[in-house]
């Protein structure tokens, strides 16, 4: 198995090979690590300073496991600690790798006992896992191979496998994390059609009576790393209840591509947690996951749409190799146990655990203190392997229910051991292509069609889980959209004060202390005491002469090291990831904008909308479902329809598939088309919330649990051209492509086109000119445009809708210029040139949409014909170290201002 631990980038000397340790493994060749005298020492760091060489900042620690039930047997045993500054390609990992197997197999006899390399483990990093594939799926498993006649029925099995069939595998548990990732991706996932995006999981667990907090805690981007929130989100997935029968059709839709996405969690999460499960049934469960999501990711041309390359690759290699080692265990040892939970990483992650709490007060370590720390483990793994008796755990340790009756996971989920294991897992009553049969036959149960369209995917030349569309999809990279996080699940943190002084600057940094500073400060590190005691009784000198006076070399690398880095954090994962004590900047907090969108009619996620699109170049309307809504920077469950004109506000959709009714759907016929509950594959991002129409179609349940949408040509006609006819200037309108169901179609003829009115369009999605010389009223329909250089009637104007709009609400507190409320829009103040103190707006800093050039002095005085003053009061306690405060109200605190 393998993985990387953070190391604190510290050179040590090495007093058993006199070298200096701590140089990544990339680099290392560039420089001499022979330590002999102060040149060496000056040599090495005069590398570094010119970026030659590089401190290792994290180190690749490989360890063999045994998959035996005893824990004495199956603790890790490390076999190499390297260095690396995370700069080395897969394929040079790939070669780090032959050389670790190479030295793995000339010592896999032990006694009378002969070891085997089953498989390779590690978690999703990309770059190992490129050199995981380029090493142990080199060739095809060969027909002489004894676990052939095992695997090779298995239907779409990928039977790539390195030497003596060493297969990759990949940590459950980071793909499990993945899965939670996915659910707050911020471009969602798209199952079967339906786009599902982080709003739509905070609104369905929210209607099932979770609370705030407890969704909060579930979709914490924060902290992806804890695996019981993990088995918490995907639990509350899987158990969701069918849509309540007078759901929107959209709801009932989005509930049901959750839950299909629940069942997918439901049978990878499973094998690894339900402690009473057999093999048998562990393997049937891996089985329906992986027919699950290959029909997820190849149906509807979803691909990437639903998950990344590389997750969906590490999934489907976990699941390979389960089959596979069972497969060898019972080629070598039929009668033996086989616990899935031993696959993975695990085991070195609590090996990490307790290298970190070995010495309780430095959690942290160098190279060289790991290596020890390893190595005295190491040590302890061996004796109580020899002596189990004197392995006594805790006494009253004792792992309650996993999961109960009603399905809720216990955190001890993350603390399941072979002891613990209560179903039958040996291997010689599991049937390989039983299992795998079995799990085809539950997959295309809950998904219809998919048996058809496995059969049309047999046709496929070399398809196989791996290779989805005929292609080996490992190693292929994804875009970086394809990790990124919804911004409205994350959280914005402050830093401490800055404190400048905390770091101490040398005039040279490869100036060394004089030699008697450095005897009469002494050794103040313990290790290196330690190494020089060592030291004394070998080869190897751990002092040099430097102007005739004796120095150890330890000290002499820390003292020319501690002016090249800064006074790091006192916390551990800070300072692992080279955090300074005192941060030299801060981030502003910002609070959520929230509007009582209660009282009020309002857009919400998951509502059905009317927009206009462009398809090869000719408008068309589009009748979509909103999955985002952006307000400013803020993203927002709903808005109020007097907001969703505003310039600030963005919307993102997914395209309904409208289909021809018949006299079965609707035999009344009214109604001539419907929502064939499909959308359109791409969807629709950052549109302006200008071109957003609202919709409240006729629902009709005419199908038993399938709702779906009705509408009326002359309707949609009629919708059309008042959409474009009250198109606001300079629109720029989404392109989209032509498919099969979109533009919408009727006995073959496009429909729904919309002829541009003359002059008002170019052909490229864009509309109108002069949005600089007039202002647009994003309150009025249609538009009304007041020239800019008269200003006063465009205050006039907005002054009417904040004193007479029953559509402006009073708490929003508009801008007197853009109509936008507070904090949406902002002013930030500016000194003017000159003598005068007077203080005028800086407009390239502040976020009004509709600038408008005044005299601040001006607006200040009050005159008979203009008694109301037009500007913001600044507050007198605002200094220069405290942020500029103004009052927007004409009276604050029952006094007039």
């Amino acid at each position: 198995m393998l993985d990387e631990i953070a190391l604190e980038k510290r050179p040590r000397w090495d007093n058993k090979t006199n070298k200096i340790l701590g140089a990544c493994r990339e680099h290392s060749h560039a420089v001499s690590l022979e330590f002999c005298d102060l040149d060496d020492a000056e040599a090495f760091f005069a590398s570094l300073d010119a970026n030659k060489v590089h401190l290792a900042s994290e180190a690749t620690v490989a360890a063999l496991g045994s998959l035996a039930r005893d824990p004495q047997m199956y603790n890790p045993r490390p076999v190499c600690i390297s260095g690396t500054c995370k700069t080395e390609t897969g394929e040079q990992l790939s070669h780090f790798l032959r050389k670790l197997l190479e030295a793995t197999d000339n010592r896999k006899t032990h006694g009378n006992i002969t070891y085997r390399t089953t498989c390779v483990a590690s978690d999703g990093e990309a770059k190992r896992g490129l050199a995981l594939a380029l090493e142990f799926m080199k060739y095809q498993l060969s027909v002489a191979s004894p676990i052939y006649p095992l695997l090779q029925p298995l239907e779409f099995m990928n039977l790539l496998v390195g030497a003596d069939d060493i297969t990759p595998d990949k940590d459950y548990r980071h793909v499990f994390k993945a899965l939670r990732s996915l659910l707050m991706r911020r471009m969602g996932i798209n199952v079967l059609g339906f786009e599902i995006v982080p709003a739509i999981v905070k609104q369905h667990l929210h209607d099932i009576g979770l609370s705030p907090e407890r969704l909060h805690s579930l979709l914490n981007p924060n902290d992806r790393q804890d695996v019981d929130l993990t088995y918490g989100l995907l639990k509350e997935i899987w158990t969701l209840p069918d849509a309540p029968p007078n759901a929107a059709p959209t709801y009932a839709r989005a509930r049901t591509a959750l839950q299909l996405f629940g069942r997918l969690a439901y049978h990878l999460v499973m094998p690894y947690i339900y402690l009473k499960l057999s093999l048998r049934e562990q393997l049937t469960h891996l089985s329906t996951a992986a027919h699950l999501l290959l029909a997820l990711f190849t149906m509807d041309g979803a691909g990437t749409n639903f998950m990344a390359n590389q997750t969906f690759v590490n999934i489907m290699l976990m699941i390979k190799n389960a089959f596979f080692c069972v497969a060898k265990v019972k080629i070598d040892i039929s009668d033996e146990e086989f616990f899935l939970i031993l696959l993975g990483t695990d085991r070195l992650e609590k090996l990490y655990g307790l290298i970190r709490t070995a010495v309780g007060t430095d959690s942290n370590f160098d190279i060289l203190q790991l290596a020890g720390r390893a190595s005295n483990l190491t040590e302890v793994s061996v004796i109580l392997a020899l002596k189990p008796e004197w392995d006594r755990g805790p006494r009253r340790l004792k792992l309650p229910a996993v999961i109960n009756e009603r399905g809720d996971v216990s955190s001890k989920a993350d603390h399941i051991s072979p002891a613990s294991w209560i179903g039958d897992v040996h291997v010689a009553g599991v049937v390989l292509h039983s299992c795998w049969i079995n799990g085809r036959l539950k997959a295309e149960q809950l998904i219809p069609g998919a048996n058809e369209h496995f059969d049309r995917c047999s046709q496929i030349a070399k398809f196989d889980i791996l290779s989805p569309f005929g292609e080996l999809l490992v190693g292929k990279p994804d875009a970086e959209s394809a990790f990124e996080i919804d911004p409205e699940l994350l959280v914005e943190g402050t830093t401490d004060p800055v404190d400048d002084d905390s770091t101490s600057n040398p005039a040279h940094p490869n100036s060394l202390p004089q030699s008697g500073d450095i005897l009469d400060d002494g050794i103040e590190d313990f290790d290196d005491v330690l190494a020089i005691h060592d030291a004394e009784n070998t080869k190897h000198s751990p002092h040099i002469v430097v102007d005739g006076k004796q120095m150890s070399k330890a000290s002499i690398l820390k003292d020319l090291m501690q002016h090249r880095s800064p006074r790091l954090s006192t916390d551990r994962t800070k300072r692992v990831a080279g955090i300074a004590a005192f941060s030299n900047s801060s981030k502003p907090h910002h609070d959520q904008i929230a509007f009582d969108n209660n009282a009020a009619p309002s857009l919400r996620i998951g509502n059905p909308i009317a927009t206009l699109v462009l398809c090869e170049g000719e408008l068309f309307l589009a009748i979509a479902q909103v999955n985002t809504i952006i307000l400013g920077t803020q993203p927002m469950d709903s808005i109020l329809l007097d907001l969703l004109p505003d310039r600030g506000t963005k919307i993102s959709y997914q395209i309904l598939q409208l289909i021809s009714t018949d006299s079965v759907d609707d035999s009344s016929g009214q109604y001539d088309w419907k929502w064939s509950l499909r959308f359109e594959s791409k969807s629709i991002h950052d549109v302006s919330g200008r071109l957003i129409f609202p919709l409240n179609p006729t629902v009709s349940n005419r199908i038993p649990g399938k709702p779906t949408y009705m509408f009326s040509s002359n309707v949609l006609v009629t919708l059309g051209a008042n959409i474009q006819s009250q198109l606001p200037v300079s629109s720029s309108l989404p392109q989209v492509n032509r498919s099969e169901t979109f533009p919408y179609r009727h006995e073959g003829k496009a429909c729904f086109h919309v002829e541009p009115e003359t002059g008002l369009g170019n052909g490229r999605g864009e509309f109108g000119q002069g949005a600089d010389t007039a202002f647009e009223c994003t309150k009025c329909y249609p538009s009304v445009s007041i020239s800019k250089k008269n200003y006063q009637r465009v205050l006039e104007h907005n002054g009417a809708h904040i004193l007479y709009d029953d559509m402006l609400p009073a708490t929003v507190e508009p801008c007197g210029l853009c109509l936008r409320p507070f904090p949406m829009c902002n002013f930030v103040f500016q000194k003017t040139t000159g003598t005068t103190s007077a203080r005028q707006i800086d407009w390239t800093r502040s976020t009004c949409l509709n600038p408008l050039k005044f005299q601040m002095a001006a607006a200040m005085k009050s005159s008979e014909n203009s008694p109301c003053t037009n500007h913001l009061i600044q507050c007198p306690l605002q200094t220069a170290a405290r942020q500029c405060v103004t009052f927007r109200h004409r009276s604050l605190f029952g006094k007039p201002l």
